[in-house]
């Protein structure tokens, strides 16, 4: 279901800035067009309209991911890096309870451009030593492996 509202909303937004750039082409030709028709040759009103839901159909499945954050401690280890990790990059944390953390973006022009689905979401598995982090794909990864170096830097291990 998130996949499909998803797609829905990348289907709009996608259209308005389709449209956007219509009014623009439109605003700036010497010759204004009477009608929607006259922009266009006859038929490829359709193919175009396919190029946007195919987009809006595959861009879900890129622009966003599952990861696994593997732990080799406790969580109760790990959080305090997440929680400085998030804080620098920007996210404050909206929920939490035992087994999740949801982490919203601060900044509402970033919430705006991701069409709101910029939650990071934290989610405890039944193996203690593994969490899932489900999110944005420009930010998953990138917060996972910052994770792990924060976790280093507050927890050093000596070397023998």
């Amino acid at each position: 279901m998130k996949y499909l509202i998803r797609s829905l909303k990348y289907l709009i937004y996608f259209v308005v800035i389709f449209f956007l750039c219509l009014a623009l082409v439109v605003l700036f030709s010497r010759q204004h067009p009477t009608s929607l028709s006259e922009l266009f040759k006859e038929g490829s009103l359709l193919p175009i309209c396919l190029i946007f839901v195919g987009f809006a159909l595959l861009y879900p499945a890129v622009g966003y991911r599952k990861a696994k954050l593997v732990l080799d401690g406790d969580w109760k280890d790990y959080r305090n890096a997440v929680m400085t990790t998030m804080e620098g990059a920007g996210y404050v944390l909206k929920s939490e309870d035992e087994k999740t953390m949801v982490f919203r973006h601060s900044r509402p022009l970033v919430r705006f451009t991701r069409m709101w689905e910029d939650a990071v979401t934290f989610q405890l598995q039944d193996d203690p030593t593994l969490v899932k982090v489900d999110g944005p794909s420009r930010d998953t990864l990138r917060l996972v492996s910052s994770i792990y170096y924060n976790y280093r830097m507050e927890h050093p291990q000596s070397e023998e």
